[in-house]
């Protein structure tokens, strides 16, 4: 009875098992691998406090002051772990680098009979075996690119096609981040870069082959990058421009962008972000709208002033579909996705020009 140290792509290898994060709370929120869960050998504080003492008393007082720290909660560890044991089979423990905090964990473990494996180099392991596993995943996966201008609804269509049980790669949902200046108004969580990349080798992973959909987007989706490999995958896919009308589009961006308290000063300072885009005429007329909460110009404005001017397609189409109505525009290419999937060459599908 011990522990066992793995190697990070074992971790797929377990039908049943469930993933333990021992960093602190802020430590896991930023992130994580995904389905974790967080039993942290320290709280956020008191991890700050071994990292004061480690830098001004230095390792071994630090080491000290860590042991007792985990001694007076050994318990509730335990207890936890073996909750864990039972309901999902396998605990898998790792921390940052597979150091101290996971291997002082599974020993713990160990001493009080419950059985642990540990993810050898920890986290920094994983997220160096996803990114040079994703490029190997995507090999067997073919994007079929969704792009379009500005409010067309394209992220709309993608979610009407996963609830019908396609395979489809949201970027912006894991990004959390609609990828402009204003890509961020009324979403109040933040991804990181490894979140981010943790999240998408993790979905390419459950598509396994075959067909997927997904949004045409530039490199930078907020604060966060697509992965060289995905990029060039998407690069090499079958894209198809959705479009709208310009009722639709405005319709569109209210509904996404105004349902959560707070957007509207959040909306003002990304105008600000783009004044000299715009030029002091324009701008002027922007605020003066916006400021008599004339939204729908406020939007018409920016679609045809500063949306639609800047926008660039990183593909070329080779079928065009209306959105005005989502749900129609999905079973177009759910057509679309059917004949792909049969192996029909792409000039004999039949999907209508809009």
């Amino acid at each position: 009875m011990g522990y066992v140290d793995i190697e990070p792509e074992q971790i797929y290898e377990f039908q049943s098992r469930v993933l333990v994060d021992v960093r602190s709370p802020k430590e896991f929120e930023e992130f994580h691998i995904p389905g974790a869960v967080n039993v942290p050998l320290f709280e956020d504080d008191e991890k700050r406090l071994i990292g004061f003492i480690y830098r001004t008393k230095g390792e071994e007082e630090a080491k000290r002051i860590g042991q007792e720290i985990a001694l007076s909660k050994i318990k509730a560890l335990v207890e936890r772990v073996r909750e864990l044991k039972e309901r999902f089979g396998n605990v898998i423990v790792y921390c940052w680098r597979g150091g101290m905090r996971s291997k002082g964990f599974c020993e713990a473990m160990a001493k009080f009979g419950v059985e642990t494996y540990r993810i050898r180099g920890g986290y920094r392991a994983y997220r160096r075996f996803i990114l040079k596993d994703m490029e190997r995943i995507l090999e067997r996966v073919n994007l079929i690119v969704l792009t379009g201008k500005t409010g067309v609804g394209k992220t709309k269509v993608l979610r009407i096609l996963k609830d019908k049980g396609l395979p489809v790669i949201d970027l912006e949902g894991l990004a959390m981040d609609r990828g402009s200046v204003f890509g961020g108004v009324g979403i109040r969580e933040k991804v990181s870069q490894k979140m981010f990349d943790a999240l998408l080798y993790e979905e390419l992973r459950s598509i396994g082959e075959g067909y997927a959909f997904t949004e045409d987007e530039s490199r930078w989706i907020g604060n966060v990058h697509i992965p060289e490999p995905f990029w060039k995958r998407k690069s090499e896919g079958i894209y198809v421009e959705i479009t709208a009308s310009l009722e639709v589009r405005v319709r569109n961006i209210l509904e996404d962008y105004t349902s959560e308290k707070g957007w509207e000063e959040e909306a003002r300072q990304s105008i600000l972000r783009i004044r000299k885009y715009l030029g002091p005429q324009r701008f002027s007329y922007l605020m003066e709208r916006f400021e008599d909460k004339d939204y729908e110009e406020v939007v018409r404005f920016l679609i045809e002033e500063y949306y639609d001017r800047k926008y660039k397609q990183f593909g070329e189409p080779v079928y065009t579909v209306s959105a005005d109505d989502p749900e129609e525009c999905a079973e177009r290419l759910k057509e679309l996705y059917e004949r792909l999937s049969h192996e029909s060459e792409i000039q004999d599908i039949p999907v209508q020009k809009r």
